[in-house]
């Protein structure tokens, strides 16, 4: 295996291409990208047209598959990561889809079948358990006809006699074939109406006292609010009598099917102290504006003000960018001033929004945003015919509103006051703990025959990594590491093991104690005869 200071030179002298010299076989190299990156969409009973859960699928696919992973619109990821990156990122390497790429080229070889990994399993029920409050929206049928997709928002009580504070929370589509988006919000007064009859309730407009708990969409996690077990714990506190709203969105042709959806909440238990407060709220918003038709137009917002900075340090955790229709392109970023040369925090940037595809973006590690520096959001519009969403042909003009035909421009952060130290808290490993000892990883956790798991953290990894897997009974148990062309390069784990949650770590180096080349390599769990895979991404 290549040491990280030679790698590069021979791939510089051969190019890119040289990983994949020989074609790649579905086996060996093309399952698990699949499984890892597209099955959770494309699998029977969700979301997605078709399904990729087998060899048969995916060949028939194969030319679409090349061409979309190529042009990076699948899977579907829309913050820029060369700008910013996050935790749990839907984002193939550049190996990746080359190899995609090679093995169509090649005639789509199925390869040795005794290689394939085993095809996830996806949890239909709730990932973290049913929690301590579920609330669940009345059933609905969808009015999406063809062309037109169905908005509707349902505020549903959630009977606590006492506040509670929210430690994760998970939607659970009731009709995953339908379900494209939710947007779950707490509303303490109660006020707020289920709407139901125009088809273009995008929820609360985020000026009133709702608060905005949740994003879901296919391929989506539960939000789990840091907590280390010890000196770490954030949540939401949500206030008796609260109602929580779910902002529904079901795809056009959808009409007549049945859904409902519902809401886990996991609290702390009462009494539980020591616990920040996150909130969640739409620190960059602007209000009134329209935008004219035939124009392609940018808004600027500034928090404080253009003029003002923060008065103190906050810890943002996430951002949550929001727009309709008309959105073209996001810039988020902190700023200390604002004559060159420029001091800037990147925050997010979407070269092209898209509304169907909206999320929770958390950053790897909490982010400190000092006193001083203020807020900046650069939003562009497009209302013309070269948009082929805009809801209106021809374009007219589209002021700032509720309904989806309307337009938004907000900004929503995940945020804390800032303690000593935060910077270094690291979302990519808390975020991908368990809950109450429950595996709990990315959606959707691929639990094969009553609980095979396993999950890495940091990932990508810059060489010290932690696996951790769960074995349901004693057993035979191994746990290696291959190459992209399939060949072992570090055997971890080979011996009977007792039931339980093993936990070990790995060091970037194969089994020579080499360090291994930056790049791709796949973590095989193997338990009895049941095997499962993981993805790791080497980048020191």
């Amino acid at each position: 295996m290549l040491k990280k200071s030679i790698a590069p030179i021979l791939l510089i002298a051969f190019g890119f291409n040289m990983a994949w010299s020989q074609t790649p076989t579905y086996a060996d190299s093309i399952a698990h990208i699949i499984y890892d990156n597209c099955s959770q969409c494309h699998h029977a009973g969700s979301i997605a047209p078709f399904s990729l859960m087998s060899y048969t699928d995916t060949y028939n696919y194969r030319n679409l598959i090349a061409s979309k992973t190529a042009a990076r619109e699948m899977p579907p990821w829309s913050p820029n990561p060369n700008y910013k990156q996050y935790v749990h990122e839907r984002l193939l390497t550049q190996n990746e889809i080359d190899g995609i790429a090679a093995w169509v080229a090649g005639g789509a070889p199925q390869g040795n079948v005794a290689n394939e990994p085993a095809p996830p399993v996806f949890n239909s029920t709730a990932i973290l358990g049913h929690g301590d409050l579920k609330v669940t929206m009345p059933a609905y049928a969808s009015k999406a006809t063809a062309g037109n997709d169905d908005y509707v928002c349902f505020s549903v009580p959630t009977g606590l006699a006492q506040g509670r504070t929210l430690k994760a929370i998970e939607v659970v589509p009731g009709n995953s074939q339908i379900v494209h988006h939710v947007l779950v919000y707490t509303d303490p007064s109660g006020s707020y109406p289920t709407d139901t009859v125009g088809g273009d309730c995008a929820g609360p407009g985020g000026f009133g006292t709702e608060k905005l708990l949740a994003g879901f969409a296919p391929g989506g996690s539960p939000i789990v609010f840091p907590d280390d077990g010890n000196n770490i714990k954030m949540g939401v506190s949500i206030a008796a009598g609260s109602n929580i709203i779910l902002a529904m969105h079901y795809p056009e042709g959808s009409a007549g099917t049945i859904d409902s959806t519902s809401v886990h909440l996991h609290f702390y238990p009462p009494g539980t102290t020591g616990v920040r407060e996150v909130s969640s709220n739409p620190i960059l918003a602007k209000q009134g504006f329209c935008i004219s038709p035939n124009t392609v137009q940018t808004l600027e917002e500034w928090f404080p003000s253009q003029t003002q900075a923060l008065p103190v340090n906050f810890s943002l955790l996430s951002i949550f960018p929001h727009a309709h229709l008309l959105g073209k392109e996001f810039l988020v970023y902190g700023i200390q001033n604002t004559t060159l040369p420029y001091d800037t925090i990147p925050l997010i940037h979407i070269p092209e929004w898209d509304f169907e595809w909206q999320d929770f973006y958390f950053f790897k590690k909490v982010l400190k945003m000092p006193a001083g520096y203020k807020l900046y959001a650069k939003v562009t519009y497009d209302n013309t015919t070269n948009n082929p969403y805009n809801p209106n042909n021809p374009p007219l003009t589209v002021c700032e509103g509720l309904n989806t035909s309307d337009e938004m421009f907000l900004i929503y952060f995940q945020y804390l006051n800032y303690q000593t130290g935060d910077e270094n808290i690291d979302l990519d490993s808390l975020l991908n703990l368990n809950l109450g000892g429950t595996p709990t990883g990315v959606r959707p956790v691929s639990m094969i025959d009553n609980g095979l798991f396993l999950t890495a953290y940091p990932n990508p990894t810059s060489g010290s990594t932690t696996f951790e897997y769960y074995t349901d009974k004693p057993t035979d148990v191994s746990l290696n590491i291959y190459d992209v062309r399939g060949s072992l390069v570090k055997q971890l784990v080979s011996n009977k093991q007792a039931k339980g949650r093993y936990k070990l770590q790995w060091d970037g180096t194969s089994s020579s104690n080499e360090e291994l080349a930056n790049g791709v390599y796949i973590t095989k769990l193997k338990v009895g005869n049941r095997i499962t895979n993981k993805k790791i991404v080497l980048s020191r």
